[in-house]
């Protein structure tokens, strides 16, 4: 399961359309939502973490890194590094 998988998912569970979430991430229509789903578009890392907000989960989740495994924890900690950076 890819991150527009966890998107699409974590969207339907909300009870949200696509022209909503695109709405809310600030795109002027649903495509871009669509493409990020079908995994045609990258997702950037400013935008995981709007999603994420958007969507009430995290990073994490929409990353799909397990907190259970310590190298993860170690991407996480970069990660989290580069976005107070930016």
């Amino acid at each position: 399961m890819g991150i527009g998988d966890r998107i699409k998912q974590r969207r339907i569970e909300l009870g949200m359309s696509q022209q909503e979430l695109a709405t809310a991430m600030g795109y002027t229509s649903k495509s871009t939502i669509n493409k990020i789903e079908l995994g045609k578009n990258d997702v950037s890392q400013s935008k995981v973490v709007k999603f994420s907000k958007v969507l009430n989960t995290t990073p994490s989740y929409l990353m799909d890194w397990d907190l259970d495994d310590e190298n993860n924890l170690s991407l996480i900690h970069i990660w989290r590094c580069r976005r107070i950076a930016l």
